[in-house]
């Protein structure tokens, strides 16, 4: 803690919690700050050359999530894109969200994972090009679909531009659960030419626990990095 924040500390709303407390520079409440975990440790999913995640899904954060889905959060959205670091050697040209179908951006109003990758893309000096993809297909909710109905939920339900042509993409979600979704949208970038892709998600969930969040107190966030070689 700097000497000015400790003569003059912060009391704002708690970006987890919602109440109003003495807050870090993440704005967390010390409870909160205490009570983020560290993503899981998981294997980078085949689709992908690299993956790496924020913080965990589970108790502490479900709240948030939902919040900024279901609740207008948009505010929460730099927040989030905050967890998240990108390896530098992933030198990415350009990000691009997991898209939502025209028919749920429509009654949502909004795309939660474009306002995170607006919010990451001004810290990293990077361009957000949303038109490279397109959710082609409307395939609902997968919230209570296990890990082989989410990928074939999801299979061939996103369109690629040729635009993703010899570009690294540094895809951007909000929480990774089984990882069929960005699959899904990695093999569109692929089948249109992109020479790497790579994901970035706020929040992740140990694949092992597809179900309800769990709490596990930790004393600070850590992203996980893992990437696996290159496709030459």
């Amino acid at each position: 803690m700097s000497l000015i924040e400790w003569v003059f500390p912060s009391r704002v709303t708690c970006m987890l919690c919602g109440r109003e407390a003495l807050t870090d520079a993440r704005c967390l409440c010390a409870d909160c700050a205490g009570r983020l975990s560290p993503p899981p440790e998981e294997p980078c999913p085949a689709a992908l050359d690299g993956f790496a995640a924020g913080a965990r899904f589970d108790a502490a954060t479900a709240g948030a999530v939902h919040r900024m889905k279901y609740g207008d959060a948009r505010y929460l959205a730099p927040f989030f894109a905050s967890l998240i670091e990108v390896p530098a050697d992933w030198r990415v040209d350009a990000l691009t969200p997991v898209p939502l179908h025209k028919n749920k951006l429509r009654a949502r109003g909004y795309n939660q994972s474009a306002l995170i990758a607006y919010a990451l893309a001004k810290r990293l000096g990077l361009p957000v090009e949303e038109e490279l993809l397109v959710r082609a297909r409307d395939t609902g909710s997968q919230t209570a679909l296990d890990a082989a109905l989410r990928t074939r939920n999801v299979a061939g339900a996103f369109l690629a531009s040729p635009a993703a042509a010899g570009k690294r993409v540094l895809l951007v979600d909000d929480v990774r659960t089984t990882g069929a979704t960005v699959c899904a949208c990695a093999a569109a970038l692929r089948a249109a030419g992109a020479s790497g892709v790579y994901c970035v998600t706020a929040l992740a969930r140990g694949l092992e626990a597809g179900a309800a969040p769990r709490g596990r107190p930790d004393s600070r966030a850590a992203p996980t990095q893992i990437s696996r070689p290159t496709h030459e």
